[in-house]
């Protein structure tokens, strides 16, 4: 059974590179039409027209639309010279090209007069591809008298004609460019665009002269790659007026500069600060520094606080236990060996120093000789005295002021005269445990005379 052709099934689509405007679409009975007012060269190219009426799948058509012009010749500075050397040695080649449809055909003259192929020296050929169609002619043994003159093309199909006048030139330096103007500026480059001139028949390269008002003389800068038509020229100021030309060189000499000398003036922008997304980036890590910076401090914070609490709390119960090991020091039996400080001392010298202090064995009391009134401490750890710096010297002993304690010795303190006990182990029997009060108060009597002996003969100290 056919498949019944409803209204509005037909539609048409450009398949070119270019967008066009596509014109009006209708249908007729079972045809699509797409009609195109003002045509013109943009609208050749190929279309497709689809039809679907809702059954899978849709079919689909494609239509070439070719557009008939007249022919048009390319005339660009490059189109109308050509250079060689006149000596008889070379080979010339003067081309042609024209775009048109339908076909184009090619006549040629030299100085107004039809040129005549049949002379061996002259060679033409046509190559035509797509609307596309060139003429080139050969000047074979170019001769300078002969040859260098004006070759006349004419391009010509059913819609019309278009003539081109070409030079045949002896090598020489190139022509200025043209068509010089800024493409784009930035704070500190400025590109710059151009339209070659003629060669001159050799190959040629171009450079940029530029300069600012402050600048004492031109700065030039070569055209990479030589054939390139724009280039980017950088390091500039910021918010600066620069001029520049440019000229075009190659092996025989160079060129003027641009459109007859005219300088191109330029002022580039402002010096700008980082872009956009730098700003927000540098913000958003300068954001997160910033928040774990705050949690380090204030986690930081209450470390140390708590640290603090737990060495208060630990401080205090070391007193306590400080405290129990004094009272439990003081009770151990009498024959104990150590001071709270846990140093170990000599039996003897211990014997000696609680004897002449007059107290028991397990007593704890000492008696200070520094000053002829009793003074009595407790030591409660290890005493080291200050000393202050002295003078060495050598200095002799009165054996007539020894005192008669045979259990004792003079000894000199660098600070202050005192009797200090003897910490050696003594060859002498033990004295009885129990002594005899006067005796200890004469001993102690004698003890204050010899120190004040003492201290008379030697006052410095």
């Amino acid at each position: 059974m056919p498949t019944p052709v409803v209204s509005g099934i037909f539609s048409w689509k450009f398949l070119g590179e270019q967008e066009v405007e596509m014109g009006e679409e209708t249908q007729e009975d079972e045809s699509g039409l797409l009609t195109i007012h003002d045509v013109t060269r943009a609208h050749a190219g190929l279309y497709q027209c689809t039809a679907d009426n809702g059954i899978a799948p849709p079919a689909t058509v494609d239509v070439r639309l070719v557009v008939q012009f007249k022919p048009e010749l390319q005339k660009g500075a490059q189109w109308r010279k050509v250079a060689s050397r006149g000596d008889g040695t070379t080979t010339a080649e003067v081309v042609c090209q024209a775009e048109g449809i339908p076909r184009v055909d090619f006549s040629w003259e030299r100085n107004g007069v039809h040129m005549d192929f049949a002379n061996p020296r002259y060679e033409e050929q046509t190559v035509s591809e797509g609307s596309f169609h060139t003429s080139t002619v050969r000047v074979v043994n170019v001769s300078a008298a002969l040859d260098y003159a004006v070759f006349s093309c004419t391009a010509r199909n059913s819609l019309g004609e278009d003539k081109l006048d070409i030079q045949l030139v002896s090598t020489n330096h190139p022509d200025p460019p043209s068509s010089f103007r800024q493409v784009s500026v930035t704070h500190e480059s400025v590109t710059l665009e151009w339209i070659p001139g003629f060669n001159g028949g050799l190959q040629q390269r171009f450079r940029i002269r530029y300069r600012w008002d402050q600048s004492a003389s031109f700065l030039y800068v070569d055209v990479f790659p030589p054939r390139a038509t724009f280039f980017t020229v950088t390091g500039l100021q910021p918010d600066t007026t620069y001029n520049f030309s440019v000229n075009a060189l190659n092996n025989i000499g160079e060129s003027g500069y641009a459109d007859n000398n005219a300088v191109l003036t330029i002022t580039t922008k402002g010096a700008s600060g980082l872009p956009a997304y730098l700003t927000v980036l540098f913000t958003v890590v300068f954001g997160v520094m910033l928040v774990f910076n705050s949690l380090g401090c204030y986690f930081g914070a209450r470390w140390k606080k708590r640290r603090g609490q737990t060495g208060g709390r630990g401080g205090s119960v070391l007193d306590i236990k400080k405290n129990e090991e004094e009272g439990s020091s003081q009770s151990t039996v009498s024959n104990s060996n150590k001071y709270e400080s846990g140093e170990k001392i000599n039996t003897a010298a211990q014997r000696t120093l609680l004897i002449d202090s007059g107290s028991e064995t397990d007593s704890h009391v000492y008696e200070s000789y520094a000053a002829e009134s009793s003074h009595y401490y407790y030591p409660t750890g290890d005493y080291i005295p200050p000393l202050s710096p002295h003078p060495e010297a050598i200095r002799r002993l009165d054996v007539t002021h020894l005192p008669v304690d045979c259990y004792s010795h003079e000894y000199e303190d660098v600070r202050d005269g005192g009797l200090y006990q003897d910490i050696l182990a003594s060859s002498l029997p033990s004295p009885p445990a129990l002594l005899d009060h006067r005796l200890l108060y004469q001993r102690n009597e004698r003890r204050s005379a010899t120190h004040r002996q003492v201290r008379k003969q030697n006052p410095d100290q």
